[in-house]
């Protein structure tokens, strides 16, 4: 399929979700639902950025007011998702017992995926943020809280677990199978998983260590498609991030009004790990009491970290994020959708959080 080039930049896109080391496998599982949602996800130097474009949120955002809005809509949304939320678990049991992998396993993978992000989707800014413009129904606040307090908390972890401990779990079964080093086979695409079971048809390692490297998925006309060659390295400068070492102060959305001075506190979702060993390692990271907690996006392994927090700053998320919902019942401040607070921030910085104004400060490095 074709694409332009020249509409693949930055003005069309907004930032959606950055997160480190992951494989080729994962992106192209979680892009066969977002391409509906035109994604372009950006592998380069260690770090997966995706963006949505402008077009796809002027849509979602106008779908999620017709869905959180109407008590009926809502009702039949939230039996949808708590059956699917049922599934995943029982989809989880049974995977975590595989001993053997067959290419019916990669389909009920690729099944309950297409199954979770169909509801999971619906929880993130570029659905909900609209319903906070203006004065909002009681039947609004009211399912927005169930949504975020709820239904996310329930879904996000198993959602995490299934694209982390389940998909790394069936790359080390086919792995061992057919020969192969796992990290090989989180390099390869969903059909070539396919090729491989079907006719023990392995990728060159000349792709495996370019995608390894650097890869490039555009999503259009419900179509993912991979860019490659000089096109892929225009695309990836396009796209690259600012040095900010220079910069001293920011913006973010408040979710949480107020204003605190503390330490930063740069915590990483580690997602190239089973999840499990993730969450164990989050929960041993120190943090003081007052420490202003800088992170990606929150989610509900971070609350033993979040009651310590004198105040939260995400990269992403929307006023119904996890985040922006914790905060508000910690009665700290908090701001979302700053975008680069983790590449602007380190660990130890003394940083003045005014969630008044929607600013951060650096005071001292």
């Amino acid at each position: 399929m074709d694409y332009d080039i020249e509409k693949i930049i930055p003005s069309n896109y907004q930032r959606a979700f950055f997160f480190k080391n992951l494989g080729y496998l994962l992106s192209d599982l979680v892009n066969d639902h977002y391409k509906k949602r035109d994604f372009l996800s950006i592998y380069s130097e260690g770090m997966l950025g995706t963006y949505i474009s402008n077009a796809a949120v002027e849509k979602t955002l106008k779908n999620g007011q017709e869905i959180f809005s109407s008590e009926e809509n809502f009702k039949a949304f939230e039996s949808g998702f708590r059956g699917i939320i049922k599934e995943c678990g029982s989809y989880i049991v049974k995977t975590k017992k595989l001993k053997h992998a067959t290419l019916g396993d990669f389909f009920d993978l690729w099944a309950i995926v297409r199954k979770c992000y169909y509801y999971f989707e619906k929880t993130e800014f570029f659905f909900t943020d609209a319903c906070y413009e203006g004065e909002m129904s009681e039947t609004l606040k009211n399912n927005l809280l169930v949504l975020g307090g709820d239904l996310k908390e329930k879904s996000r972890p198993q959602l995490v677990e299934i694209l982390t401990t389940m998909l790394y779990h069936l790359a080390g079964l086919v792995a061992k199978q057919h020969g192969l080093d796992v990290e090989d086979v989180k390099a390869y695409s969903f059909d070539d998983i396919v090729r491989l079971f079907e006719s023990d048809t392995k990728v060159d390692r000349v792709m495996i260590l370019e995608r390894q490297k650097s890869y490039v998925l555009y999503c259009v006309d419900n179509h993912v498609i991979p860019i490659q060659g000089k096109y892929k390295a225009q695309v990836i400068e396009n796209f690259k991030e600012t040095d900010y070492s220079g910069k001293s102060e920011f913006k973010g959305t408040i979710a949480n009004k107020g204003k605190v001075t503390g330490k930063a506190r740069v915590i990483l979702a580690e997602l190239d790990i089973p999840y499990d060993a993730f969450v164990k390692k989050l929960h041993a990271m120190p943090m003081d009491q007052g420490d202003i907690l800088v992170t990606e996006t929150t989610s509900p392994d971070f609350v033993p970290l979040m009651k310590k927090a004198g105040g939260i700053i995400a990269n992403q998320g929307g006023l119904n994020s996890h985040a922006a919902i914790m905060s508000r019942e910690l009665g700290v401040p908090c701001l979302v959708a700053t975008y680069h607070a983790t590449d602007i921030l380190k660990t130890g910085d003394l940083i003045e959080l005014d969630a008044n104004n929607g600013i951060v400060k650096i005071l001292g490095k």
